[in-house]
C-alpha cells in the first residue's frame, strides 16, 4: 500500500511539473506572439512615417524648396550623451557619441541616416549621402556639442534624379580631401535609369564649393523593375555600388562595385567590381584588380605599400583582401566564380549558378585568397591604420567596421572589429570585437588628436574613440 501510495505521489507530482511548464510554455508563447505583433506594428508605423517624410519632401520639391536645404541652412548640432568603456588588449578606451536628429535620410533599410566624416588640417567635414556639407572647427571637437556649420555647393545643380535625395540605395559613396581639393564618389545617372559609381571634385573651401566631373565610366548598367533570373545579372542593386576613395602618390585608389550585374566583375573592358587607380593630373585609369562584388574599405600602409581592402560578399562571403602596390600585376579576386558565401537564392538548379557557382576555393581557380572572409556576414566598412601611440605593437594594428544588420547580433556586427597584421607571415593576428551597438559607415584616424571619428547610422551619431 505504502508503494502504490509513493507511486500516486509521483505521478502527482509529474502531472502537477508538466502543468506548470504547460502553462510556462503559453504564456512564453503568447508573449512571444505579443512581442512579433508589437515589432510588426512598429515596423508598419516607421514605413508610414518614412512615407509622410518623403510625402512632404516631394511636395516642397514642388515648390522648389529642398526640405535638407532648411534644415541644414542653420548648421547641424550633435551633443554627446553616451560614453562607454573598452578594453583591447591591455589599453583602455573610451568611446563617446553624439546625436543629431538633423539628418534625415539613410540609404540602407536598417539605417536612420548616411553621412561620411572627412578631415583636413583645421577642419572635420560632414558629408550626407545626399550632399548636404557642412564642418567643425577641430579645436572643437572636445566640446560637449559639435557645431557644424553649412557650405554652400552646386550638387543639386549637378545630381537631378530623384532617388539621390531621399531614403533609397543611391547618393554619395564617399568623400576624400587631397590637396586642398575634395572628391565624392556618388552614383551618377548617365540616362534615363542607367548608373555608375562616379567622382566629383572641387577646390575645398568652408563657405561654398563647385563640383564638377572629375572620373565617370564611360559604361553604365540599367535599372528595370524587372527580375532578371538570367546567367548574367538579377535587378540593379545601388547599395552594390563601392565607391571608396583614397589618396595614394599621384592617384585616386578608387573601388567600384558591380549593383549585382555580377559578371562584370570579371570584365576588362568594365570599371564595375574593380578597384580602380586614376591619375589626379590625367585622369587615366588602371585597374589595379578585378573580380570584386562590393569594396567598402581602402586602406594604404606606406610603409609596406600594401593596400588593404574591405569587401561585402553574398550570405557569408565578407572578405579582408591584401594587395602589394610593389608588384604591378593585376590581382583577380574571383568574383562571381570563387567566393566563401552562397547566393540569396536557393534553388541549386538556378541558371545562375552557370556563371557563378561560387567555388568554394580561390587558389584552385587561380585566384587571390582573401585575408581573412566572414561566415556570417558582418557588412564590412571602412578600414583604418592605427599608430602605435593608439595602440602600442610590434604587428601593424587596424580598426575596421561593420554594418550587419541589428535584427540578427551575431559575431562582429554592428561592431568595431580589432586586429594586428603579421607583415613577415602577411596574417591577421588578435582579432578582437569591440560591440558598439551601431551601424559604422564611415571611419577616419586623426593622428595628430590621435583619435578614430566615424558616422553611425542607427543612433544617427558621430562616434568618437580615443585611448584613455
Amino acid at each position: 500500500m505504502k508503494f502504490i501510495k509513493k507511486k500516486k505521489i509521483i505521478l502527482f507530482l509529474i502531472i502537477i511539473f508538466f502543468s506548470i511548464l504547460t502553462i510556462i510554455y503559453k504564456n512564453i508563447s503568447n508573449n512571444i506572439n505579443l512581442k512579433k505583433n508589437q515589432i510588426s506594428f512598429l515596423e508598419k508605423n516607421l514605413l508610414t512615417k518614412e512615407l509622410q517624410l518623403e510625402n512632404i519632401y516631394l511636395k516642397l520639391k514642388k515648390k522648389n524648396i529642398n526640405l535638407e536645404n532648411l534644415i541644414f541652412s542653420e548648421g547641424i548640432i550633435f551633443t554627446k550623451k553616451n560614453s562607454t568603456e573598452f578594453k583591447i588588449g591591455k589599453f583602455n578606451y573610451i568611446f563617446d557619441e553624439f546625436y543629431s536628429n538633423d539628418i534625415i535620410f539613410a540609404k540602407h533599410p536598417e539605417a536612420s541616416s548616411s553621412a561620411y566624416i572627412e578631415n583636413d588640417n583645421n577642419h572635420l567635414f560632414l558629408i550626407t549621402a545626399t550632399g548636404q556639407m557642412a564642418h567643425l572647427d577641430k579645436n572643437l571637437i572636445d566640446k560637449i556639442e559639435l557645431n557644424f556649420r553649412p557650405i554652400k555647393t552646386n550638387i543639386q545643380d549637378l545630381i537631378k534624379y530623384k532617388e539621390f535625395y531621399k531614403s533609397s540605395g543611391f547618393g554619395i559613396k564617399d568623400a576624400l580631401i587631397h590637396e586642398n581639393n575634395i572628391y565624392l564618389s556618388y552614383i551618377k545617372e548617365h540616362y534615363k535609369d542607367c548608373f555608375s559609381t562616379s567622382i566629383l571634385f572641387g577646390p575645398l573651401n568652408i563657405t561654398s564649393i563647385n563640383f564638377q566631373e572629375f572620373y565617370t565610366p564611360k559604361k553604365c548598367v540599367e535599372k528595370s523593375d524587372k527580375f532578371y533570373n538570367s546567367h548574367e545579372h538579377d535587378y540593379l542593386v545601388p547599395q552594390q555600388s563601392g565607391g571608396r576613395m583614397i589618396a595614394h602618390n599621384d592617384n585616386i585608389i578608387f573601388s567600384t562595385g558591380e549593383f549585382r550585374y555580377r559578371i562584370l566583375a570579371q570584365d576588362l573592358e568594365s570599371d564595375f567590381g574593380k578597384i580602380l587607380s586614376i591619375n589626379l593630373k590625367n585622369n587615366e585609369k588602371k585597374i589595379i584588380s578585378l573580380g570584386h562584388r562590393n569594396p567598402q574599405g581602402l586602406y594604404v600602409d606606406n610603409d609596406l605599400n600594401y593596400l588593404f581592402s574591405t569587401e561585402h560578399g553574398p550570405s557569408g562571403g565578407d572578405e579582408i583582401n591584401l594587395i602589394d602596390l610593389n608588384d604591378d600585376k593585376t590581382l583577380n579576386f574571383g568574383w562571381p566564380i570563387s567566393s566563401y558565401g552562397k547566393h540569396y537564392f536557393d534553388s541549386k538548379n538556378d541558371v545562375r549558378y552557370e556563371l557563378s557557382p561560387l567555388y568554394k576555393s580561390h587558389k584552385k581557380y587561380g585566384f587571390e585568397e582573401p585575408l581573412k572572409y566572414f561566415d556570417p556576414s558582418v557588412g564590412i566598412s571602412q578600414i583604418i591604420g592605427l599608430k602605435k601611440n593608439f595602440y602600442d605593437s610590434n604587428y601593424k594594428s587596424f580598426l575596421v567596421g561593420t554594418m550587419g544588420t541589428a535584427k540578427k547580433l551575431k559575431e562582429g556586427m554592428i561592431s568595431l572589429i580589432f586586429f594586428e597584421f603579421d607583415a613577415l607571415k602577411k596574417k591577421l593576428v588578435n582579432y578582437e570585437l569591440i560591440p558598439i551597438k551601431s551601424r559604422v559607415r564611415d571611419m577616419i584616424y586623426l593622428e595628430e588628436e590621435n583619435i578614430v571619428l566615424m558616422y553611425l547610422e542607427n543612433n544617427n551619431s558621430i562616434g568618437v574613440f580615443r585611448k584613455k
